[in-house]
């Protein structure tokens, strides 16, 4: 499955510290009528959840860091699920050790938090249940 977009316009943005990351960056998606992109972004969050999809199981095991964080690189896409646009993140995040944990990105609470967001123009995908795999892939 291919779709052509056009792109319509790029932000750059940040969070304030304190602010919860995928809340914050969804109201802002709704308040820009953002259903369509990409994200990127750098920055720090206090602690995280994340994910790694096992597909023996079709579930997600989740990992709560609770510490310092430094976001390496945040990436993710825009579409609808559920009605509602969903910003989908996945993340490498760094430890004060150096070490790196990564996976897909389900909360955290921000430090300090830059982004740029790509707007593409045309119908964006709806994500719909896949019975295959146990996740919510783009279907149309």
């Amino acid at each position: 499955m291919l779709k052509e977009f056009g792109v319509t316009k790029v932000f750059q943005g940040s969070l304030k510290k304190v602010d919860d990351l995928i809340p914050e960056l969804t109201a802002i998606l709704k308040e820009a009528k953002i259903s369509a992109g990409a994200i990127t972004g750098i920055g720090a969050v206090t602690g995280a959840e994340l994910g790694y999809f096992n597909g023996q199981t079709k579930s997600y095991e989740k990992i709560q860091v609770q510490e310092s964080l430094e976001i390496v690189s945040l990436k993710g896409n825009i579409s609808i699920k559920d009605d509602g646009v969903f910003p989908h993140l996945h993340a490498v995040l760094s430890k004060k050790d150096f070490s790196v944990v990564g996976g897909h990105f389900f909360a955290g609470i921000v430090y300090a938090f830059e982004f740029e967001m790509l707007v593409l123009a045309g119908k964006p995908f709806t994500r719909k249940f896949d019975e295959a795999t146990g996740l919510f892939l783009w279907k149309e």
